[in-house]
């Protein structure tokens, strides 16, 4: 994410007392912990960021990634300690091959005194970082360029030049060459990529794509040109959250962006009808974009706000750093918006005729019935004396097949999945002077796909 030209737009600094009267639960700027929260048929829940960048991408921290020829560790800590904060189970880094392909493998982990390379010293793949309460981060090395292949269990082979061009390499030669070096290979920034491409990296082994990326929403080119949106309309939608004689919870600017992004969605909908299509949402946090200090005294992009808007939640089944990619490649993912807060009961899954059940994310051959969580609001997530209202959609083929949670019986070959809205009612005292203006139905949660008879 680039410097986005727009800070004379923008006021900073002082400004209004933010305290919310009548709440329940009060603001957080962390999250709290998943363990042992909506556990379901053996699976945990784990909080994962996808698409992220560390001071190997040469465009992070500020573009000054690497004063002096090392590693800008004030930018370094910030990123750290915002995965601490938002109790980040794992973190899949997508650094750019400029400068991530030069560097030693065992240095895309940044490592510091105290962490622990996973599953040991000699073959690590990830690395642990303990956080000060006991929370443990995973942390994975990747890659964006036009391919986004996350989890290098290695470089691909070859000198640091070749490494740089086989990463810079969009055709399916670069996507096999990532795929043999470990990696579940992506595709970010959906909203502006052509279908055809992305089918034939389908049938060569691609994984999955974004179908929300966080860029996409500031700047203002992607937003006029992929998504049909005004291009600098974010800065007036932010406002009641940045500006000094507004009164709104700073982290909650997110709201002024929070759209669904149709581009993308289609783009996945098609792709489900060819084959197994994992969606994710991209944080795509550089700490680069607005360097801007809001009325909290943080800046309005830092790795702590933006790690703490969304993630994707994954179902993992047993322990170990692997079980985090198995669960990303199997498509066992929901996507949510926790800026919003965090919901409990979120499920799906299939039931065929012989008893067998099927998880998110899978491809079963005959017909059942869809087991749809009925979603609610954490008690321990911020929020006012007011009740969320909150709607749950079953959609077949990206179309609206049932409406409500429980047992749905499906109805033919198709891609079902879940779309959970809220309108954030709950979220009153947080939303400055004019609440009203937020009180409309915001995406919550995407499920991935069941995929039935295709």
């Amino acid at each position: 994410m680039r410097v986005i030209p727009v800070l004379a737009l923008l006021a900073c600094g002082g400004g209004a007392d933010t305290a919310p009267e009548s709440t329940e639960r009060p603001w957080s700027g962390g999250l709290e912990d998943l363990d042992g929260v909506s556990e379901v048929r053996g699976y945990r829940r784990a909080r994962t960021i996808v698409h992220l960048h560390s001071p190997w991408s040469h465009d992070a921290c500020d573009g000054d990634p690497l004063p002096d020829g090392e590693p800008n560790a004030p930018c370094l800590a910030d990123l750290r300690a915002g995965l601490c904060a938002a109790r980040i189970d794992a973190a899949f880094l997508t650094d750019h091959p400029t400068h991530a392909a030069y560097q030693p493998y065992a240095d895309l982990f940044h490592p510091q005194s105290g962490d622990t390379l996973l599953p040991d010293a000699q073959a690590p793949f990830a690395s642990g970082i303990d956080c000060d309460d006991g929370h443990r981060v995973h942390w994975f090395p990747g890659i964006e360029d036009e391919l986004m292949p996350v989890g290098l269990d290695a470089h691909v082979p070859g000198t640091a030049e070749e490494r740089d061009a086989s990463y810079n390499d969009a055709t399916t030669a670069g996507l096999t060459a990532s795929s043999d070096a470990g990696a579940a290979v992506l595709v970010a920034h959906t909203e502006g990529r052509d279908l055809a491409w992305l089918e034939e990296l389908q049938d060569a082994g691609l994984v999955g794509i974004e179908i929300f990326n966080l860029h996409a929403m500031f700047a203002p080119d992607i937003r006029q040109d992929d998504l049909g949106l005004e291009a600098l309309g974010w800065v007036n939608d932010t406002r009641p959250f940045i500006h000094p004689d507004e009164t709104g919870e700073p982290d909650l600017l997110f709201l002024g962006v929070l759209l669904e992004q149709a581009p993308s969605i289609e783009r996945w909908e098609a792709l489900l009808q060819r084959g197994p299509t994992v969606g994710v949402a991209g944080t795509d946090a550089h700490q680069n974009a607005v360097p801007l200090e809001t009325r909290d005294g943080e800046r309005f992009d830092s790795y702590r706000r933006s790690l703490r808007w969304f993630s994707n939640h994954l179902l993992v089944e047993g322990q170990g750093p692997g079980v985090y990619e198995e669960a990303l490649r199997a498509g066992r993912n929901h996507v949510v918006f926790e800026a919003l807060g965090l919901p409990l009961g979120v499920d799906l899954a299939l039931t065929d005729d012989s008893g067998t059940t099927w998880e998110v994310g899978s491809s079963p051959t005959g017909e059942g019935t869809l087991l749809v969580g009925c979603p609610s609001l954490s008690p321990e997530s911020p929020q006012g004396l007011r009740a969320p209202e909150i709607t749950v959609s079953v959609l077949k083929d990206g179309e609206v097949f049932h409406e409500g949670c429980g047992e749905v019986s499906t109805d033919g070959p198709g891609a079902y999945r879940v779309k959970v809205e809220v309108t954030p009612y709950h979220l009153e005292p947080f939303l400055g002077a004019e609440p009203e203006t937020y009180f409309r139905p915001f995406p919550w949660v995407y499920t991935n796909a069941i995929r039935v008879g295709l």
